[in-house]
């Protein structure tokens, strides 16, 4: 609930499509002519297989071998309900020989502008990269990208990791449930580890009573707020271009994108990252609060917290006491996002040291 200096940078969309980002969706023809998009009712919802054909029709006895092999995982990949493309710039007639040849259990969509290929990042593969698979979640995040190995060898993998995935997401039935939104892999574990190396930097500490800290008007880079009359957590308030930059291109592309799916609202500003250590020594925690009850907060409109390091501590959880007892304990790198107007507590740590990345979002 602490009041802070806002940051008017607005939030970007920079770097590279890589595992955990959520892939842009697309439309083709597939064989026959018929326009084809993961975006489909009978499709949308379900794991994916996306395996795109990168290199020149020299190569084609590797995409052969590739396309046999998903044919031959079809028992498999049928088993997890998993949807499965493959993706050329030859023609559609060209598809339609080549699937009817294999016998293809599956649609094979035309590219032939590289449009889709551009915007997977397939332009510029190094030599010896005939195929690529994308191994998308059921809301088109990658899971994994496999590319080179022997042919046929990217079809195992896939399949294992659609196995793994559905394994660890079993159905649940839910009877409460609070109005927030986990976001699985925010960031990555490395970018987990590297943001709980940044908190351990020496920087001057300011105190705070859980309102206000002259710090924010003061300090041009980075400084720790320490709150020991509201809740017991010491944060780092991330003022380094650098850092803000990189988390900025990750939040865009991993978050920013599943708030406006979820919520239809379109965030474009965020207040300063805080890094927070919630230690078991400290008593770390924080009583129940709303994040926008001040005129100096009422613009914020989602709170969002990264879990850095869920393996390292006991308790901690977060909870949403209006809507019942449900206690939230994320994963390393999954975000949770919230209504800045929700009522919210983080139950005291009983052993170790919880540390979050977060910030406050607002803006159209």
């Amino acid at each position: 609930m602490m009041t802070q200096v806002t940051d008017q940078m607005p939030i970007g969309t920079e770097g590279q499509l890589e595992r955990g980002d959520r892939v842009p969706p697309f439309a083709l023809p597939d064989q026959n002519g018929a326009a084809v998009t993961p975006l489909s009712d009978d499709v949308a919802g379900k794991p994916m297989i996306l395996l795109f054909e990168c290199a020149d029709e020299q190569a084609g006895p590797a995409l052969e071998r590739e396309l046999v092999a998903l044919r031959d995982t079809r028992r498999d990949w049928e088993l997890n309900d998993t949807v499965v493309f493959a993706i050329t710039r030859r023609s559609p007639e060209e598809n339609l020989r080549l699937h009817d040849s294999l016998e293809l259990p599956y649609s094979v969509l035309s590219d032939g502008s590289g449009e889709v290929f551009r915007a997977y990042g397939l332009d510029a593969l190094p030599p010896g990269c005939p195929n690529v698979t994308f191994v998308l979640d059921t809301n088109m995040r990658a899971i994994e990208i496999v590319a080179g190995g022997n042919p046929g060898s990217q079809a195992p993998r896939a399949i294992d990791k659609i196995s793994t995935l559905m394994a660890d997401n079993p159905g649940t039935q839910l009877k409460r449930h609070p109005p927030v939104l986990v976001v699985p892999g925010a960031l990555t574990p490395e970018d987990c580890a590297r943001a709980v190396q940044v908190w351990h930097r020496p920087v001057r500490v300011w105190e705070t009573d859980g309102m206000i800290c002259d710090g924010y008007a003061v300090e041009k880079g980075d400084f720790k707020v320490r709150n020991e009359s509201y809740g017991r957590v010491m944060q780092l308030v991330v003022r380094d271009p650098q850092v803000q930059k990189y988390l900025d291109a990750k939040m865009g592309r991993r978050v920013l994108t599943e708030i406006q799916k979820a919520f239809q609202t379109k965030v474009s500003r965020r207040e300063d990252y805080r890094i927070a250590r919630y230690d078991a020594a400290e008593g770390g925690s924080l009583p129940a609060h709303r994040d926008n009850p001040t005129p100096e907060t009422k613009h914020r409109r989602f709170t969002v917290s990264v879990t850095l390091n869920a393996e390292e501590f006991d308790g901690g959880a977060l909870r949403f006491p209006e809507y019942g007892r449900q206690e939230y304990l994320v994963p390393t790198g999954a975000a949770v996002v919230w209504s800045c107007a929700l009522l919210h507590e983080v139950l005291p740590v009983v052993s170790g040291r919880r540390f979050i990345l977060g910030t406050h979002l607002f803006g159209t």
